[in-house]
């Protein structure tokens, strides 16, 4: 930008005094408009958190607030795609309801830009490599899911993962191994564990082995207790399977592989690559934004494109699980599931 102005005063043939008035312009650009360098991403988020043209929000101006009595700080990590309308509810409200807390917060949405089925598992594992050390935990935490109760704290994980969204609390979900929606863990935790398997292609199940990693390693789950809200009004559940249909499709031998404990992949084989990275504001909650490619394995995992095979197929290169390697527990799912999410 610099060379386009030099050129366009040497074509005015300025003189000495325009010169320096036109570099002295220059060089008060560069000092007023702040940098959007993205190479380096603070967690909290609070020195280059920018609006872009692409959100709308209520303020120009920074909404973000460092709490020096908190004393730790969390990455809040979104696995995401095709949900901008749930992320123009979530983004605000997750802001404002952690500021009232005092929380020092900053949103990392893990948008998957790539051809292959979602992969919420992977898209975590990323966003934990990606949100940078200085955030000493984090919440795995769904776009479709608010909290509406005061109540409840996204309080660090001192003893064990914390889950904020447990059974008795969750609109939908309430076997007592559930550990989806929103949970905390300490950074050390998710690496004690591998963090999440990366088999999880289409809907469900990456909790339910990611409990049987946090079992096997001995870390207890610790829950909310004495609330005064229950199933029907602890949280906003936003999500319409009307519109938006998860991927139930199973094909290969998927179905097998991932009712089973995966000791292969997690966090240490997660491939992947950020296309880019940007920084952006919802209504005053800033975020940054992971524009992420996945890589699979078809040798592994099949699975992860399922367009030209679905049903009866062939099996991936793998040999089977063991069958004391069961994580999905015999349940009655009209009993522990209340609506077909």
């Amino acid at each position: 930008m610099g060379s386009t102005i030099v050129t366009m005063l040497r074509l005015r043939r300025p003189t000495t005094l325009l010169w320096g008035f036109g570099l002295c312009l220059l060089l008060l650009f560069y000092v007023t408009v702040p940098s959007t360098n993205t190479d380096q991403c603070d967690c909290r988020g609070h020195q280059r958190a920018v609006t872009s043209s692409a959100f709308i929000g209520q303020s120009q101006q920074e909404d973000i607030r460092s709490y020096p009595n908190d004393k730790h700080k969390m990455a809040i990590l979104i696995p995401f795609r095709d949900r901008f309308e749930e992320l123009l509810e979530f983004a605000p409200h997750i802001h404002n309801f952690l500021n009232t807390q005092h929380k020092n917060h900053h949103l990392y949405i893990i948008n998957q830009v790539d051809g292959l089925r979602f992969n919420r598992a992977s898209l975590l594992n990323v966003g934990f490599l990606e949100s940078g050390i200085d955030c000493d935990y984090v919440a795995m935490h769904d776009v479709d899911l608010l909290p509406m109760n005061a109540a409840l704290t996204y309080q660090y994980p001192h003893d064990g993962p914390y889950h904020v969204a447990a059974p008795h609390l969750h609109p939908r979900y309430h076997y007592p191994t559930f550990i989806g929606g929103i949970l905390l863990v300490k950074r050390e935790h998710f690496r004690k564990v591998d963090g999440l398997s990366n088999k999880y292609w289409g809907w469900g199940l990456e909790d339910d082995e990611f409990f049987a990693r946090l079992k096997e390693a001995k870390l207890e789950v610790f829950r909310p207790g004495n609330l005064t809200s229950g199933t029907k009004d602890t949280f906003k559940h936003i999500h319409d399977r009307r519109v938006r249909r998860r991927d139930m499709i199973k094909c290969y031998n998927q179905q097998e592989i991932t009712r089973h404990r995966d000791r292969q992949t997690g966090l240490s084989t997660i491939r992947y690559r950020l296309q880019s990275k940007k920084e952006m504001t919802i209504q005053g909650a800033p975020m940054t934004i992971l524009n992420v490619e996945l890589e699979c394995d078809r040798y592994v995992t099949p699975w992860c494109d399922c367009t030209e095979n679905i049903g009866n197929t062939p099996k991936s290169q793998q040999s089977s699980p063991k069958s004391d390697d069961v994580i999905v527990p015999r349940l009655n799912r009209k009993k522990h599931l209340s609506h077909d999410g």
